[in-house]
C-alpha cells in the first residue's frame, strides 16, 4: 500500500523475535520508534512558490510534496520525518506534446532551471540542502 511517504500497513506487524532484539539492544543499544510527521505538518512547511502562474503548472502544496522526494531510503526518512529539504516549486502533467512544447517555453521565458537537465542519469538522487 502506497502512502503519502512511503509503503506500508500501519496495520500489519512484523514482531522482531526476542532473541534479534537482545542483539540489537546490546548492540546499539534500546531503540524508540520515532514519530512519524503528519501530512498536515509536512503541508504546513511547505513553501510558498516562486514561479509566475501558468495554467499547466499546479503550484499547491500536495502535489508539490508528493514530488519533492524520490522512494530511495534517504527520502523515506525525510518524508516520514518531515524534513524534506527543497520542494519543487511547481508540478506538471502535459497531456501531449504541444503543452509539453507550452511547458518548455514557459520554463525558457521564466528562467526555471530543471536539475534533471544536469546529469547523465537523470538528476540528482537527493535534493540540494535548501529551496534556494
Amino acid at each position: 500500500m502506497r502512502r503519502w511517504n512511503g509503503w506500508g500497513d500501519d496495520t500489519v506487524g512484523y514482531p522482531l523475535p526476542a532473541n534479534a532484539a537482545a542483539f540489537l539492544n546490546d548492540a546499539v543499544g534500546p531503540g524508540e520508534p520515532v514519530r512519524d510527521a503528519s501530512l498536515r505538518e509536512v503541508l504546513a512547511a511547505v513553501p510558498e512558490s516562486r514561479l509566475a502562474t501558468h495554467a499547466l503548472v499546479n503550484e499547491g502544496a500536495e502535489p508539490r510534496l508528493l514530488h519533492a522526494r524520490g522512494q530511495s531510503f534517504p527520502d523515506w526518512v525525510a518524508l516520514r520525518s518531515g524534513r524534506v529539504g527543497a520542494f519543487p516549486d511547481g508540478v506538471a502533467w502535459p497531456a501531449d506534446a504541444e503543452q509539453v512544447a507550452a511547458l518548455l517555453r514557459f520554463a525558457a521565458e521564466s528562467g526555471v532551471h530543471d536539475d534533471a537537465s544536469e546529469t547523465e542519469d537523470g538528476g540528482s538522487p537527493e535534493p540540494p540542502p535548501d529551496n534556494d
